[in-house]
């Protein structure tokens, strides 16, 4: 039996597959990753999808000698490149749609039209209070931020009327709406920020990194844009792959349905990243590392 399985391992073709780790957290931007593990559509090449549950947790995959491909936060992708941690960012995404401000009253143009109302977020200092601070300072004549600890709390907190507004993504922001006819969605996060900054694009929030075990692969880089391109034409059916890690995004496909979803690959879309980089750096320097990323955190 021995000398079979010898055998059959000399015989062309009988290399084992390259293995491939696919990660994200529980959000539209990782159903691409986890298309390319249900369909395997590179040839000698398996993917496997592993959630990562927290920053330090990425890190450990990043830094690890198995390649790897995630989704990740810009600003903690930029953060782990000034502290040498070794990566490449060879894709951004926007999902226009994908976030806003939901509470009761009259939409919004402008951040401050909500005259010093309470407005839920999870965390002082992290992505979504930086975008909101970004946007518009807060005070009594703007806007009062109210930390929650998490996303689904200011969720809690806004059904039970003891805020006035809260910052949801997609599912949540539309859960909320069904079950409070008197909740309006107030204003679109992309059409703030836009208004706020001049700048054209949406803010590409959510990134693909991968780390040097991964090294340059372009066969596998157009294979996740095809999945991104299908998934783009019908942006609900990633709650059916999400659903799969994480079973409380089942439910997700309504919220999802709405988002219109743009890969930006790098080098070419550099642009658009650096900018909204620059925008957080201004508000706060150590949110990106201290630093502004240099060109090879682009591929460049």
């Amino acid at each position: 039996m021995r000398i079979l399985v010898l055998i059959a391992a000399l015989l062309p073709g009988a290399t084992s597959a390259e293995e491939i780790l696919l990660s994200g957290p529980p959000i539209w931007e990782s159903a691409p990753l986890i298309s390319l593990a249900e369909s395997q559509p590179v040839e000698g090449v398996t993917f496997t999808f592993r959630p990562w549950a927290n920053p330090e947790e990425l890190r450990k995959m990043v830094m690890a000698d198995e390649p790897l491909m995630a989704v990740a936060p810009a600003p903690t992708a930029a953060i782990f490149a000034a502290n040498g941690v070794g990566l490449q960012v060879i894709s951004a995404t926007i999902t226009e749609g994908s976030i806003a401000i939901i509470g009761r009253g009259e939409p919004l143009t402008r951040l401050e039209d909500l005259d010093g109302a309470s407005l839920a977020l999870p965390f002082k200092g992290y992505l979504p209070d930086l975008m909101m601070r970004r946007i518009s300072e807060p005070g009594a004549e703007s806007w009062q931020p109210h930390y929650t600890g998490t996303l689904v709390a200011g969720m809690q907190l806004l059904l039970a009327g003891k805020v006035d507004a809260a910052m949801l993504p997609e599912p949540m922001a539309s859960l909320a709406l069904a079950q409070d006819p008197s909740l309006i969605r107030r204003a679109d996060l992309c059409a703030l920020w836009r208004g706020a900054t001049d700048l054209p694009d949406c803010p590409p929030a959510g990134v693909v990194i991968v780390n040097p075990a991964f090294g340059r692969r372009p066969d596998i880089q157009a294979a996740y844009g095809a999945a991104f391109a299908d998934l783009a034409t019908d942006p609900a059916d990633a709650a059916d792959l999400l659903a799969r890690h994480f079973p409380d995004m089942a439910q997700a496909g309504e919220g999802f349905a709405p988002i219109e979803a743009r890969n930006l690959p790098m080098p070419e879309g550099a642009d658009v990243l650096a900018s909204f980089l620059a925008e957080i750096h201004k508000l706060e320097p150590a949110a990106i590392g201290n630093r502004l990323p240099d060109p090879s955190f682009y591929g460049q």
